[in-house]
């Protein structure tokens, strides 16, 4: 559903029309940038890469659940990936960098981000060599914005809370799989339920590995709305399918 690339290249103009996406809104990234508080994530500096994933249907039939069963006008109809780099902080041993709502710059001209109160600093904790962190491949911050419509729902309005599960693992797994050359497989996941999930709406869901260990990577997600109220929080394990590792 999600699947996005994680080379960090900008790319912040609309994508042509004429681009299949195979979503139910033709133009993903017009649609969102119509909508004012998704526009202002879309277009903030601190972005490294704004793209739309394709959700065509596999000729294996992988992923179908995502790219079918939740690709409709009233499951998911639209989304778009982003993605942050968040840099280790220099006064403590784990990050505690606070997500970006706006770049700005420093005295000497370093580039930093502005401070989010609402957000869960457990997706912004670890990073730095000391956690497994490869200054050549960085542990980003991946976003997506999804809209979910009425056939996501389980009592009437509220989103189902199977689905809570879906979307942090589609983001959080990008991010384990960035990390890898094979993808990773998920091995544990736990998610804490904070709020409900209205339906119809769009949501922010964000991933990010905090800790690799060898072939363990230690993964954290969140679901916000366009208030940045958390929804819910992932935590997760998945693991390097290159077996030829090893270290455990």
């Amino acid at each position: 559903m999600f699947k996005m690339s994680t080379t960090p290249t900008q790319v912040l103009k609309p994508h042509s029309p004429s681009t299949n996406y195979h979503q139910s809104v033709a133009d993903p990234l017009a649609h969102f940038q119509a909508i004012p508080w998704c526009a202002a994530l879309l277009s903030d500096p601190s972005n490294i890469q704004v793209a739309v994933p394709d959700r065509k249907l596999l000729p294996n039939n992988e992923s179908s659940f995502v790219h079918k069963v939740m690709n409709s006008p009233t499951t998911v109809r639209a989304c778009v990936t982003f993605i942050r780099l968040v840099k280790p902080s220099r006064s403590q041993t784990k990050s505690s960098l606070p997500p970006s709502s706006g770049a700005n710059k420093t005295s000497n001209g370093e580039e930093t981000t502005k401070k989010d109160p609402k957000a869960s600093p457990a997706i912004f904790s670890g990073g730095g060599r000391e956690n497994g962190e490869d200054p050549r491949n960085p542990f980003l911050l991946l976003h997506a914005l999804a809209e979910l419509g009425v056939d996501c729902q389980s009592f009437p309005g509220i989103m189902h809370g199977g689905l809570y599960g879906v979307l942090l693992d589609e983001v959080m797994g990008t991010a384990a799989n960035s990390q890898t050359a094979n993808g990773a497989y998920t091995v544990r996941f736990t998610t804490n339920f904070r709020r409900a999930v209205r339906t119809p709406q769009i949501v922010l869901i964000r991933g990010r590995v905090v800790r690799k260990e060898g072939r363990k990577l230690h993964v954290r997600g969140t679901i916000e709305d366009k208030d940045g109220n958390i929804m819910a929080e992932g935590d997760g394990l998945w693991l390097d399918r290159n077996i030829g590792q090893s270290k455990l």
